[in-house]
């Protein structure tokens, strides 16, 4: 008999004749082969993922970061949406299809929108702080700790320390989202149980300041997610209530984590490291209490009067209040913000629009403010790579890459073909804005027309993952 587990030499007689060549020996590495879940394929140049072999590894099908760059490829362009709906507002407020709450929210985002060319320069800053949430002499002092150091431990009790104070100063929003997520469960249950429902998110103190989350914590870990246990076990309802108590539980462990001793109890533990004290000095729990208690929790937690009436105004539009027909044009704009705020987005992202003495625009901007590395690094050199993408009304679409650094700034303007002819006006321009601020001008590049659509295209960065092994879980 045949020797299955090593290989053997045949015995005389075999029909060699019978023995049939593979079938796909061959054909051309470039043939496409089906995907067949019976058996399995050769891979050949297939990028099921999308790209081509030079973008994307084979082992890449499917993975979270592969995905993500096909859908940045694919994103709905926020720019051209937003102007479509902005420059013809007018029209959408008085098309008489919006109740009086959504025509409100609406007219409030425009009127946001008004100001006066000096107020231009203050707008843009302060939503460039409130989009990065972790800033101030602390953050600051912890970036160079973590840029220093070596200790995976000191490294890890930092990201450990960020996420209760996150939590922390976030509270209030957390403990909203709980009750609106506990109140969303009363539409599914029976009318006895929504009383019982009812009466016990009266106990819940939504005025608790950030930190203080023991009494609330105790309430839903004790009376409110026990009910609702208690609820699906008896009625065996396996449908939306019960991912409603999934999402809920992640919250609660969110609010419980930002409580006021957690966050103490970790900055102790920090207290502990060399590296940490090098640049704290001797600074204990107390004293950092005492910090604690100076700190703007809305404005740690990324608190914008703009933001809130933007999120109204998509979420009416999403909701369908400004008409059926643009619902889906909302919703394509939420899909473009959501996916510029993704973990592998390493840019900051901006857009807003502005009506500056009755003229309308709309701008995009992606701003990495650390294009060589990390800034924090003794005698690293600071360079910062912009791009912008600004629609004005009755002139166009603009776009601008922006590389600056060491007082010294390079220069590329797409603008309207229209506009060709004051190029040299454009240019002059630019030229007196640099000097004004004391840039020198390494490179200055005007073109009619064209560059790029996408942060991919101007953000290397961007790419930094594709080689590495990233799979779908």
């Amino acid at each position: 008999m045949a020797d299955i587990l090593k290989v053997t030499t045949p015995l005389s007689g075999y029909d060699n004749s019978t023995i049939k060549n593979n079938p796909q020996a061959g054909q051309g590495v470039q043939i496409q082969n089906p995907v067949d879940p019976s058996k399995v394929m050769r891979a050949d140049n297939r990028t099921d993922s999308g790209g081509n072999g030079d973008q994307q590894l084979a082992f890449q099908y499917g993975s979270n970061f592969g995905s993500f760059l096909n859908q940045v490829k694919n994103i709905p362009d926020l720019t051209k949406i937003m102007t479509d709906i902005f420059f013809q507002s007018e029209e959408m407020l008085t098309g008489g299809v919006m109740g009086e709450e959504a025509a409100q929210k609406i007219a409030s985002f425009f009127e946001a929108a008004q100001m006066e060319g000096e107020d231009i320069l203050p707008f843009i800053k302060e939503q460039a702080e409130s989009a990065v949430r972790f800033n101030g002499g602390i953050f600051d002092q912890l970036r160079h700790v973590m840029a220093e150091t070596t200790s995976v431990d000191l490294k890890a009790e930092i990201l450990n320390f960020i996420r209760k104070f996150n939590d922390m100063s976030s509270g209030k929003h957390i403990l909203h989202d709980i009750f609106n997520t506990v109140k969303d469960m009363e539409a599914y249950v029976f009318r006895q149980t929504r009383e019982q429902i009812e009466a016990l998110l009266k106990e819940l103190d939504l005025s608790a300041p950030e930190g203080q989350t023991s009494q609330n914590s105790a309430l839903l870990k004790e009376k409110i997610l026990p009910f609702l246990g208690r609820y699906i076990a008896m009625n065996h309802d396996m449908g939306t209530i019960r991912d409603k108590i999934s999402l809920l539980t992640v919250l609660i462990a969110r609010y419980e984590n930002g409580d006021r001793e957690e966050v103490l109890q970790s900055f102790s533990k920090l207290a502990g490291y060399q590296g940490f004290r090098k640049f704290f000095g001797a600074m204990t729990a107390e004293q950092f209490g005492e910090l604690l208690n100076q700190v703007d929790m809305e404005q740690a937690a990324g608190k914008n009067q703009w933001a809130d009436k933007f999120v109204d105004f998509l979420r009416t539009g999403v909701n369908g209040g400004t008409g059926l027909e643009n619902k889906q044009m909302f919703q394509n704009m939420l899909q473009s913000l959501v996916l510029n705020e993704s973990v592998y987005m390493p840019l900051l992202h901006l857009a807003f629009p502005m009506n500056i003495n009755g003229r309308k625009l709309f701008s995009e901007m992606w701003i990495d403010p650390d294009e060589e590395g990390s800034s924090t690094q003794a005698g690293a050199k600071h360079t910062s790579r912009i791009f912008v993408k600004f629609d004005i009304k009755e002139l166009g679409l603009f776009k601008l890459l922006l590389l600056y650094g060491d007082h010294a700034a390079s220069l590329q303007l797409f603008y309207p073909e229209k506009m060709q002819k004051s190029e040299a006006n454009i240019y002059k321009e630019i030229k007196n804005i640099l000097d004004r601020y004391h840039f020198r001008a390494d490179s200055l590049y005007l073109q009619a027309g064209g560059g790029p659509s996408s942060p991919v295209e101007v953000f290397p960065k961007i790419h930094e993952r594709k080689n590495s092994v990233d799979v779908r879980i």
